[in-house]
């Protein structure tokens, strides 16, 4: 078992407090400097070295006295940087954004732009939550791509891009086999009927077209007789979408079932609306 000495282990300690007292009051005193050179190039040196929480304040000052001069750009530069270092990417999104758009004829211009759009995909949360922050970023994404198509970015974009998307077929997925769960078959054929359209290349695009099948067939059967027509009838040019996109699936037997039970239903209902043929009675003239 190893015994620490107290009388050193108290030494480290006021040592470490020494040298932190000590940081801190050179800190400060570069704080208070009125050289701006100085200040500059402290703000380069406490970011070189990781500490972006001290060389921003220095940053946002001499942005202020910067303005309009030659400097500015490198000020603008080391400060949203600094915001993304910190974990802050709504507002470096911003900064990188607002930054191309103020040095348009800037060497750092595409970069910008493409910090922008990648500070908003570090935004994006997990699927199951709001999804907004992911939809901006994809649109930046996008936009960056159709900006600058020959920059070495954008194929690291479109993976991004893809790795986004992913999260939002996901959240639309669960969020219509939710509503099937639940049994509300109506919200669940329209939201896997979107899905289709809104995300065709999803993975799971042949087990939701055979859903649609399904939920549009469970809709029909439990609706009230008024609509079970428009409702079979719908199942029919679901089956024909999901047999001519998937003709050798595995859930091709179920569906084949669900047509030939929306077949007999739409016979009775075409049966029970016909009009019947009146027997004439002859008469003697």
């Amino acid at each position: 078992m190893r015994i620490f000495n107290s009388g050193l282990l108290m030494f480290l300690l006021a040592l470490g407090l020494a040298t932190g007292l000590s940081s801190c009051d050179s800190y400060n005193k570069v704080l208070k400097s009125t050289d701006l050179n100085y200040k500059y190039e402290m703000a380069k040196k406490y970011y070189n070295k990781g500490q972006y929480y001290r060389a921003q304040p220095l940053l946002e000052e001499l942005l202020g006295v910067y303005r309009g001069t030659e400097r500015a750009e490198d000020v603008y530069y080391y400060y949203a940087y600094c915001e993304l270092n910190q974990a802050n990417y709504g507002a470096a999104s911003y900064h990188f954004k607002n930054f191309a758009q103020s040095f348009p004829r800037s060497a750092k211009t595409e970069e910008a732009e493409f910090m922008s759009a990648y500070a908003l995909s570090l935004e994006s949360p997990e699927y199951s939550l709001d999804p907004t922050s992911t939809e901006k970023a994809i649109e930046s994404m996008q936009y960056f791509v159709n900006r600058y198509p020959e920059s070495e970015k954008v194929k690291e974009c479109n993976e991004t891009m893809d790795r986004l998307r992913r999260k939002l077929e996901i959240k639309a997925f669960r969020s219509a086999n939710l509503y099937y769960k639940m049994e509300d078959y109506r919200a669940s054929a329209i939201l896997f009927k979107n899905i289709l359209v809104q995300y065709p290349d999803i993975d799971e695009r042949e087990e939701v077209a055979f859903l649609v099948v399904k939920s549009y067939y469970l809709l029909a059967k439990n609706s009230i007789e008024s609509k079970k027509k428009d409702r079979y009838e719908e199942v029919v040019r679901s089956y024909q979408n999901f047999k001519e996109e998937f003709p050798k699936s595995a859930w091709m037997g179920e569906a084949e079932n669900y047509l030939k039970l929306t077949n007999e239903a739409l016979i009775k209902i075409e049966q029970s609306t016909s009009t019947p043929v009146s027997q004439q009675t002859n008469s003697n003239p």
